[in-house]
């Protein structure tokens, strides 16, 4: 390299955060892509539509006695603005550096995070997938993105979330009353949880109160307890219709008999159609052994509208009752169809 083409650096540097991306235009364009820097705490900001807006303050702390002690593993991520920084991942850290006193945090500063959709399309990802984010702000963020783009199929194609998962998860705005503490609660991320105690809360308040009470002492509901106390309410409102008496005679007497093991001999109301979408596996060789295996042990594969899975760019399967997680690139849809539960 001949003399003429060496730029030195800066002599005097006041700060990590002096070094602008701007100003680094004898780098490449590679090499400008990311940039670690030490930034001052006080110049990041966190972004105000970040779609994760819930923080449990007792991990908080956690984490703010572990930065204080072993220091900062992970950089954040953040994209110039002005003067300024802005978060584009890392918020949790951001909060607990500050309750930890730091006066600076490693940053990856991106040239070129992408429009303000991509940036935020790309943070519910990340929280999503790494079971982060509470149900109340995954549904008020999808529900926003439906209302911008127009429908439910336009968010899948821009998030990669199934549509019947998406709406699942949206419905759960349209909880009140208890189920709605359920679901602020973060005893459970379950849509169809919610949805049972929504159905619970429709035909008998109170029953839904006492049954929520008793998830907030146990410190879990599931889906199974939901559901059944779901159809007992259900059952106990349609028999009140059919002799014309109140319901409220006999507050939480459908939580009551589910708990102590009655109403087994009660003759179940007739179960709702459920959504069924049928799956096949388009993947390499090993990945269509694996997939046959599980079929043939298990059942068929379909997709499932409610649980999640940690790996990125994967969705789960259930083969029958045993769930798996596969690429979502392999999977092409065989059917969508409704079906009453037993016949899965």
């Amino acid at each position: 390299m001949s003399a003429s083409n060496v730029h030195p650096l800066p002599k005097r540097v006041a700060e990590a955060g002096d070094l602008r991306l701007s100003a680094l235009d004898r780098l490449s364009n590679v090499d400008r892509q990311e940039l670690v820097l030490e930034l001052p705490l006080d110049r990041i900001d966190r972004d105000p539509d970040q779609p994760r807006k819930k923080f449990d303050g007792e991990t908080l702390v956690e984490l703010a006695q572990n930065l204080a002690r072993f220091g900062q593993i992970q950089p954040v991520e953040v994209r110039e603005a002005g003067e300024r920084y802005v978060l584009i991942d890392g918020e949790r850290r951001w909060r607990a550096a500050a309750i930890a006193k730091l006066a600076k945090l490693r940053a990856i500063v991106t040239a070129d995070p992408g429009t303000p959709d991509d940036v935020l399309d790309r943070q519910f990802a990340v929280n999503f997938h790494r079971d982060a984010m509470a149900l109340i702000d995954q549904a008020r963020y999808l529900q926003s993105r439906i209302e911008r783009l127009g429908s439910a199929a336009a968010v899948s194609e821009a998030i990669g979330l199934s549509v019947p998962r998406i709406l699942n998860i949206t419905k759960t705005l349209r909880a009140e009353g208890a189920a709605a503490e359920l679901r602020d609660s973060g005893i459970t991320k379950d849509a169809d949880t919610i949805g049972a105690v929504v159905e619970v809360q429709k035909h008998d308040p109170a029953a839904a109160e006492a049954l929520v009470g008793r998830a907030k002492s146990q410190g879990k509901l599931t889906r199974k307890e939901a559901q059944e106390a779901a159809r007992l309410a259900k059952e106990r409102a349609r028999r009140a219709d059919e002799d014309g008496t109140d319901t409220r005679d006999d507050r939480g007497a459908i939580v009551r008999d589910f708990a102590e093991g009655r109403g087994a001999d009660r003759k179940p109301k007739p179960a709702e159609p459920q959504l069924v979408v049928l799956l096949a596996c388009e993947g390499n060789e090993l990945q269509r052994a694996q997939w046959n295996k599980l079929s043939r042990q298990h059942g068929r594969a379909c997709l499932s509208l409610v649980a999640t899975t940690a790996n990125p760019g994967c969705v789960l399967v259930e083969f029958g009752t045993h769930s798996e997680p596969f690429p979502a690139d392999v999977l092409r849809i065989l059917d969508a169809r409704f079906e009453m539960e037993k016949s899965r």
